[in-house]
């Protein structure tokens, strides 16, 4: 009888060390879930913020021909139609830059209101730069606490944005971005580069960036 209660307890001792194996596997079990899910989260790590542009600007192409080619945009942006291109002086174009520098400018539509896109000469030892400084100064007096002068990226340049906020949009319209471009040496001429009309900015930055300049 005595055998018969020894032989049962040591049945139920190894019933319960089995029971703790198995509870000691689950553990185990749950150690592998915590690894997957530690690894998931290096594969999200590697990803590139979502700020990280995808697309980055061109570089423009430098000036190497000054004609009315260089205003020509090929192919155009969609919904844009070309009207005419002509030889014009820069000061008779109410853009606010004084000196009579020759340039060509491209006349075009969109929705049926026009958009220009104009590239003038500057003679050394006046640059584009000193012209946008100008442009500046004029959009300010012009304005006054109606003019909005701006900074953005064009085709890898630093770009200006001059921005009347008066109720009528003026003739020139009311957007008008500068930036300077050049012909590749330093000491050649330098070049000024204008969008302009009666549309939206986002139609203007669309023409900037279809001129590559």
């Amino acid at each position: 009888m005595k055998k018969t209660i020894l032989i049962l307890i040591l049945i139920l001792i190894a019933a319960v060390v089995g029971v703790a194996g198995c509870l000691g596997g689950d553990s185990g079990f749950d150690s592998g879930l915590d690894s997957d899910f530690d690894s998931d989260s290096e594969d999200d790590a590697a990803e590139p913020p979502s700020n990280e542009p995808v697309n980055p600007p061109p570089n423009a192409e430098i000036i190497t021909a000054f004609n009315a080619s260089v205003v020509t945009v090929a192919p155009l942006p969609a919904g844009f139609t070309h009207l005419a291109t002509r030889s014009v002086v820069a000061n008779t174009q109410g853009l606010g830059i004084p000196d009579a520098l020759s340039g060509y400018r491209n006349m075009l539509t969109y929705d049926n209101s026009n958009i220009y896109l104009s590239v003038y000469r500057c003679v050394p030892p006046t640059t584009a730069s000193d012209q946008i400084q100008e442009m500046i100064v004029s959009h300010r007096d012009k304005y006054g606490s109606d003019s909005k002068i701006s900074t953005t990226w064009i085709n890898g340049h630093d770009a200006v944005l001059l921005e009347a906020t008066v109720l009528d949009a003026p003739q020139e319209g009311r957007y008008i971005l500068v930036w300077s471009n050049w012909s590749g040496d330093e000491y050649d001429n330098s070049y000024l580069v204008i969008v302009n009309g009666q549309v939206n900015y986002s139609v203007i930055q669309t023409l900037a960036e279809a001129s590559n300049l």
